[in-house]
C-alpha cells in the first residue's frame, strides 16, 4: 500500500437507470460499478478496495455487500468492507474508503451501492429490539416512515423556525437536477407552490 496521504478525488461514477425492472440488486450495483470504472478510465483489476452499500432487505448477500459486488464483478483480491446505515449508507460508504486511502492503505477503491425494496412502507426486519426506535415507533405506534419524518419536519419548525417552503425548496432543488440526469426517478421541474399544493 501506499503513504498516507492528504488528498483523495472521485475519479468516475455510474449509474444504473432508476426504476421498477424487477432484477437482483446486485445486477444493478455491477452494471453501476462498471460504468464508473469505465467513467474513470480505471480497470478493475487495478481497484484494491470494494466498499459495499447495501440494506438488509437483501438477505444474507446484502449483509456482505461488499463481498458480493466483489465476486459478481470477479474476484480481483481487493480488501472488502460493507456499509449499512440507512439512508445514510452512501455517505458511511464513501466515508469508509477515503479513511483508508487516507491512512494509506488504499490506492483505488470502488464503493458500490444498490437495492431493491418491496412495495409499500418499510417495516424493521422481523424480531423484538426494545432498544430500537425504529423497531418501537412502527411496532408500538404504527408509524411509517413518511409520518415518521413528518413528526421530525415539525420539530424542526417548532425547535427553528423551520417552514413548509423552505422544506418545499428541497423538492424544487432535486428536481432541478433531476431534469439532466437520464437515469433519475423523477425528471419533472417543480416550483414550490407546486409541492405545498
Amino acid at each position: 500500500m501506499s503513504t498516507p496521504t492528504s488528498q483523495v478525488r472521485i475519479a468516475g461514477v455510474g449509474m444504473h437507470p432508476w426504476g421498477k425492472w424487477g432484477r437482483p440488486f446486485v445486477q444493478y450495483g455491477v452494471h453501476a460499478a462498471r460504468e464508473a470504472l469505465k467513467d474513470a478510465g480505471i480497470p478493475w483489476t487495478d481497484v484494491d478496495l470494494v466498499v459495499g452499500g447495501e440494506t438488509v432487505r437483501n438477505g444474507y448477500a446484502g449483509y456482505v455487500a461488499g463481498s458480493t459486488f466483489a465476486q459478481a464483478l470477479g474476484w480481483n483480491g481487493a480488501r472488502i468492507a460493507t456499509s449499512y446505515a440507512a439512508c445514510a449508507t452512501g455517505a458511511q460508504a464513501l466515508d469508509t474508503a477515503r479513511a483508508r486511502i487516507l491512512a494509506g492503505m488504499s490506492d483505488v477503491a470502488l464503493v458500490v451501492g444498490a437495492d431493491t425494496t418491496p412495495k409499500g412502507f418499510l417495516a424493521p426486519n422481523a424480531g423484538e429490539r426494545w432498544e430500537d426506535p425504529d423497531w418501537l415507533r412502527f411496532r408500538l405506534l404504527g408509524m411509517t416512515n413518511p409520518a415518521y419524518f413528518a413528526m421530525y419536519a415539525r420539530r424542526r419548525m417548532d425547535l427553528y423556525g423551520a417552514t413548509s417552503e423552505d422544506f418545499a425548496q428541497v423538492k424544487v432543488k432535486n428536481a432541478r437536477h433531476g431534469l439532466s440526469n437520464p437515469y433519475a426517478r423523477y425528471r419533472k421541474e417543480v416550483a414550490v407552490q407546486d409541492v405545498l399544493g
